[in-house]
């Protein structure tokens, strides 16, 4: 079950903060527990009905009607929906480049957040497939830095949008190197470069996406094995 703990002057500020946090409207939350503190008040706002369940129910239908066998376990935060999946079939799931993964990741959150004020974003995980995703990501962008080091400004291969971005954030693992995105379209990918001083902290300028439309994904992911940067 989702719920925030918040504390305000007032139990009316304090709820609304919950509720803000929590993205929902009041209608669809009940305050379990209000507590008077040194701040002044302490609320429990509970959901009512948990989005994470709805999401659970819908793939679970999806996944019956396309006969693929799977089990679910998912996790509500306040910003998205995570679905853990396990089960023999994870290739179908995740398709060639995770198209077809992304794709039902579009779809279920369009069907799930139909009618809600607030837009939840639905992350599905299968079988460990986004922490594989980042482990390559973090290789990739190692042996980049290393090529960089020389003083040669590396591309990286093209890469959807959201792997761009997450390369963004791997970066500032790295001190001394910078990454920025370039191109158009699904030319669009990232170059990693040795920082200097008139360089600011953060180079990326990838646009803060929650729901990514297919167009401004690249043609194929698999080709994190650029031939100069191959262990």
């Amino acid at each position: 079950m989702l719920y925030y703990d918040s504390v305000a002057r007032t139990e009316e500020e304090a709820v609304n903060l919950a509720l803000k946090k929590m993205r929902l409207d009041r209608k669809d939350a009940i305050v379990r527990s209000v507590t008077e503190v040194p701040e002044g008040v302490k609320v429990r706002v509970e959901a009512v009905n948990s989005r994470g369940r709805e999401v659970n129910d819908l793939l679970e239908e999806l996944f019956d009607r396309l006969g693929v066998k799977a089990d679910l376990f998912y996790i509500e935060s306040f910003d998205k929906i995570l679905v853990n999946v396990s089960g023999p079939y994870l290739g179908l799931i995740i398709g060639k480049g995770g198209s077809t993964l992304e794709a039902l990741e579009i779809l279920v959150s369009a069907m799930h957040n139909r009618g809600y004020m607030s837009y939840k974003p639905v992350v599905i995980n299968p079988g460990g497939y986004r922490e594989n995703k980042k482990k390559a990501l973090n290789s990739l962008v190692r042996r980049a830095c290393e090529t960089a080091a020389t003083g040669e400004k590396v591309n990286l291969p093209l890469m959807k949008q959201r792997d761009r971005k997450q390369v963004h954030q791997i970066i500032k693992d790295f001190p001394g190197f910078r990454s920025r995105s370039f191109g158009d379209g699904l030319d669009r990918r990232v170059c990693i470069y040795c920082a200097t001083e008139s360089d600011n902290a953060g180079d990326s300028d990838e646009e803060e996406t929650l729901f990514i439309v297919p167009d401004q994904y690249s043609v194929d992911e698999d080709v994190l094995s650029d031939s100069r940067l191959a262990p």
